[in-house]
């Protein structure tokens, strides 16, 4: 895992996004903290996320696709 996947994981798990209702858009992961990655670089690095079992996709928020951090994913953060 890299600096900006921990970062992604924190920001999950610290803002309560931890069910499908609860979810966060890559929008509102980017701008919850200035890490100064661009949207589409934390997009790809939440889909790669969702493969891997770390994230889950919650309830779609207008067009856009939300994310939550899985029990796997709070497993991983705890190990870094």
């Amino acid at each position: 895992m890299n600096r900006l996947g921990f970062l992604i994981l924190s920001i999950l798990s610290g803002s309560g996004a931890v069910d499908r209702k609860s979810a966060m858009t890559v929008r509102e992961i980017a701008e919850a903290e200035d890490f100064g990655y661009k949207d589409n670089t934390v997009y790809k690095k939440v889909t790669e996320f969702e493969a891997a079992g770390y994230v889950a996709a919650g309830y779609k928020d207008g067009k856009a696709k939300t994310f939550y951090i899985t029990d796997a994913g709070r497993c991983a953060l705890d190990q870094s």
